[in-house]
């Protein structure tokens, strides 16, 4: 089960768990003639992400960090730790995204699927450069303690391994969940910085709603949209808890009988025919698609969105359930609603 939600998230970053992982496409001219890309898609995916980390990071109550020794109560009982810990082990990566998206990024020594972070272009500065250690696709005891961590950060697909983790440092067992404000917070608890984490939330929240109010204010609300990733000889769509910050965060509509995520063909994007599509491209390039291809494909030109220009190619990461990838998408969504 792990490995196929760390799949969807590979995927797309679904978080898996989440499901959802990325591509390393970036965002461009989408496929066919009437496609679209704002201008800003061509800068370093890291910076639209960063935002709501440097407005984290730069806040008074940011910099406070909690006091050590500190106790953490979390799913498998109590832990205390002495000192703020300087090397985090991670065995579920998008928590090694979240101390990312908070500036602590130093903190992570090593992560366990590190490898679908690095689908990510927003991930890049941080995965690029070799310092993090590969703790395996699934966690390797070995690895795991030649990192020599201060403390490690699991989740409850680790059950099985608890008490070998725990010989190794002290273990923090932190419940999985699609929506990452629930955990980021607690996942800074363990590095004492839980201020920054609500500071990202605070940042992220004010974002989203000033955006929503232009989607209002310029008569959007309620335009049909779908986020698919090119899939097999079709696509995957997102919908659900995931894409809640674009549907009912911003007010743009999904279609009846839309499932979370869900497979469908050429011929169902056509049926429901949206006003916007954000298409992400297969990042294990197995895909029997791709935006190239379809720009000669009849019934992808009947679309409505592609006739109208309203097609974005986009890195997967913004479909994903990430700190870092929706605040990205929020970014990319402005870029394209600004040009109204």
């Amino acid at each position: 089960m792990k490995r196929t939600y760390l799949c969807l998230v590979g995927a797309m970053l679904i978080l898996a768990l989440l499901a959802g992982c990325g591509s390393n496409t970036s965002e461009g001219p989408a496929a066919s003639n009437g496609n679209a890309s704002p201008a800003s898609s061509a800068s370093p995916s890291v910076s639209s992400s960063a935002a709501a980390g440097e407005s984290a990071s730069s806040s008074p109550a940011a910099a406070e960090s909690s006091a050590f020794p500190k106790k953490i109560v979390h799913a498998k009982g109590e832990t205390t730790l002495e000192t703020k810990p300087a090397k985090v082990a991670v065995t579920y990566f998008p928590y090694a995204e979240h101390l990312f998206a908070i500036g602590d990024e130093a903190a992570v020594a090593g992560v366990v699927g590190l490898k679908s972070l690095r689908n990510f272009p927003v991930y890049d500065s941080f995965v690029g450069d070799g310092r993090i250690a590969d703790l395996g696709d699934e966690a390797d005891l070995e690895r795991i303690a030649a990192a020599q961590p201060d403390v490690i950060v699991a989740s409850e697909y680790d059950d099985k391994i608890y008490d070998q983790l725990a010989k190794i440092a002290p273990t923090i067992v932190i419940p999985t969940s699609e929506n990452w404000q629930d955990t980021i917070g607690k996942v800074a608890d363990v590095v004492g910085d839980e201020a920054k984490a609500q500071a990202y939330i605070d940042a992220y929240d004010a974002k989203l709603e000033g955006l929503a109010a232009k989607l209002d204010s310029d008569g959007l609300k309620g335009k049909t949209a779908l986020f698919m990733m090119t899939w097999g000889k079709g696509f995957n769509y997102y919908y659900g808890k995931r894409l809640e910050p674009y549907y009912k965060g911003l007010g743009l509509s999904g279609f009846e009988n839309q499932k979370d995520y869900g497979e469908i063909s050429l011929e169902g994007v056509a049926e429901w025919n949206p006003d916007y599509i954000f298409l992400a491209e297969d990042f294990t390039n197995s895909a029997e698609l791709n935006a190239e291809a379809l720009k000669s494909n009849a019934v992808w030109n009947f679309l409505n969105a592609v006739k109208n220009g309203r097609v974005y190619v986009v890195d997967s990461e913004i479909v994903g359930p990430l700190a870092m990838g929706q605040n990205k998408g929020l970014d990319y969504m402005a870029e394209v609603f600004g040009k109204k």
